[in-house]
């Protein structure tokens, strides 16, 4: 291994700074949640800015690893499966495990309790589509298609155990918050493998700003969907460039990235491409982005 950088960071026109992203983007989302009523007006929004997407990170202790390709997943086929796909996924992962993370939205006004505290035929319902997820998934054949699908990577799949994790993003916080009795009936709506979350819960992480979606194609490959303003290229996540494809063309449709910014961006995809595809190891600063 080589003792020494083996690639060269070039200044060109800053990316948009993350904290001012985040304050401007959580603000845009208050407004959506006081305003919005349709579940495709979130799906738009979470598409266009994954930072909000719950489950980047393992459950329980957040580790330090980036999700695979630092990506959500927008629209994840489970094959075989002929009902609902969730909306997202995230694949977290650890030292010792991966995690296959399924994000279902439902729309926000949305109750989870009747009046008489039973369960909403619309709650019951989402819980039951979640329901179907992990059964697809207690199927071994039905894991070994999942990882030949989404491209899990050998050290991925021999070394780390996978573990299913969903989260159900449903309805507000002021349906429970004022009621002890609430609060602790909806308790009982989680397990071991399911988050039950608030929409008032979801915020923009400052942690994520290097993430971007994607979509798995009829071909079984990666492309591009949205890349945020606050993208960046550098060695660390250079290998996601050789994975995923047509970045070049997220990047270009985004109007909040400025022209000269997406110039620069766009000029220098081939150079990490051909770095990541080339390199013989070296000296990688964690820090050096363009």
């Amino acid at each position: 291994m080589k003792l020494e950088k083996t690639y060269e960071i070039k200044e060109g026109p800053s990316a948009y700074d993350i904290a001012s992203y985040a304050l401007e983007k959580n603000h845009e989302y208050l407004n959506l949640l006081d305003s919005a009523s349709a579940e495709i007006e979130f799906q738009k929004f979470f598409e266009s800015n994954p930072s909000f997407v719950p489950g980047a990170w393992t459950p329980a202790t957040k580790s330090g690893h980036y999700p695979l390709h630092c990506a959500l997943i927008t629209q994840p086929e489970l094959r075989g499966l002929t009902t609902k796909i969730s909306d997202f996924m995230w694949i977290a992962t650890h030292s010792s495990g991966w995690y296959p993370t399924l994000i279902e939205i439902e729309k926000p006004d949305k109750k989870i309790f009747k009046n008489n505290g039973t369960p909403t035929a619309d709650f019951t319902q989402a819980r039951n589509q979640l329901e179907q997820w992990r059964t697809w998934f207690n199927n071994p054949c039905n894991v070994q298609l999942f990882m030949e699908m989404y491209q899990i990577p050998d050290y991925m799949r021999n070394q780390r155990q996978m573990q299913l994790h969903m989260i159900l993003v449903y309805g507000r916080r002021d349906e429970f918050s004022q009621n002890p009795n609430r609060s602790k009936d909806r308790m009982s709506f989680t397990a071991s493998d399911l988050e039950l979350m608030s929409y008032d819960r979801l915020s923009c992480d400052k942690e994520l700003g290097d993430a971007i979606t994607i979509r798995l194609n009829s071909s079984s490959s990666y492309e591009a969907v949205a890349i945020p303003p606050t993208f960046k290229l550098g060695p660390t996540l250079s290998e996601r460039l050789v994975n995923v494809h047509r970045i070049d063309k997220a990047i270009e449709k985004n109007t909040h990235i400025p022209d000269e910014r997406k110039r620069f961006l766009i000029n220098r995809l081939p150079y990490w491409i051909n770095w990541k595809k080339t390199s013989e190891g070296g000296i990688v600063n964690s820090g050096d982005r363009e």
